[in-house]
């Protein structure tokens, strides 16, 4: 229920002054490393540019990590059966179909590096960009989309949106499981099936809850005077300066010293 993924925290810190199409290249870029990443060196490099964007973000190290622990819990299970699983090099430990071998222990470890850094940009770049710079900054890049006739306005709204409803989404399963529970319900014990029907209380009030905040949300768009398909200006104007042309500069020299080794 910690998770932040989706949330913004304003705040004047370098990296929420950035602009919005800097971060989404920063992000793709970063992605892209970790995937393409191979050896311990590329790790390293990579954690430590996690660490220095966390910090240039000003936002405590605690409440980014409990934010990110579901994620990381889940991303360490995968590591853990794919080192369990993996064949290939020497072999340490061997019981049946499980066995530990080196490549299952690079295989799990890398695994787990590569996902944390991909969750930990991501979730960094959500906290320090609003909505509205995000719709803007994917706006921007999905501009040749229009010659083919997509409503790019009303994807990127809709992308937009669906982003920020998470945390508010997690907060509400968190209140009606808080309530059925006060009314006596027991949701972590029993049998598969004693599971099952107690968690049926929980998910009919949350679609019936999230159904009418989409309507409400639709109702106030319609009464601000949103209507699709019309090109709209902006009242908040991207603006590119030094410090984004220094950064995106310097995350290519990284892409090329990785590339290199």
């Amino acid at each position: 229920m910690n998770i932040v993924f989706g949330r913004y925290l304003a705040g004047r810190s370098f990296v929420h002054q950035l602009d919005a199409r800097n971060k989404i290249i920063t992000l793709l870029l970063m992605i892209f490393l970790s995937f393409m990443a191979n050896s311990t060196i590329d790790f390293i490099i990579l954690l430590a540019l996690c660490s220095a964007a966390l910090l240039a973000a000003s936002i405590p190290v605690m409440f980014f990590l409990k934010g990110i622990r579901f994620f990381l819990i889940m991303i360490l299970l995968t590591a853990i059966l794919q080192l369990l699983f993996s064949k290939g090099g020497s072999t340490f430990f061997s019981w049946g179909i499980i066995s530990i071998t080196s490549i299952g222990l690079k295989t799990g470890i890398f695994l787990f590096l590569r996902f944390t850094v991909a969750i930990s940009m991501t979730t960094l770049f959500t906290l320090t960009t609003s909505s509205i710079e995000i719709a803007n900054g994917l706006t921007f890049f999905l501009q040749p989309f229009r010659f083919l006739k997509l409503p790019v306005d009303d994807i990127v709204l809709t992308l937009s949106i669906a982003l920020r409803f998470v945390p508010t989404i997690i907060r509400e399963i968190n209140t009606i499981t808080n309530a059925q529970k006060s009314r006596g319900s027991f949701l972590n014990t029993g049998s598969i099936v004693q599971r099952i029907r107690a968690v049926l209380p929980v998910l009919t009030p949350f679609f019936l809850g999230s159904i009418k905040r989409a309507e409400d949300l639709a109702t106030a768009m319609i009464l601000r005077g949103y209507t699709d398909g019309r090109k709209r200006s902006k009242f908040r104007k991207m603006t590119w300066k030094i410090q984004d042309s220094v950064l995106l500069g310097f995350y290519f020299i990284i892409f090329l010293i990785m590339v290199w080794l």
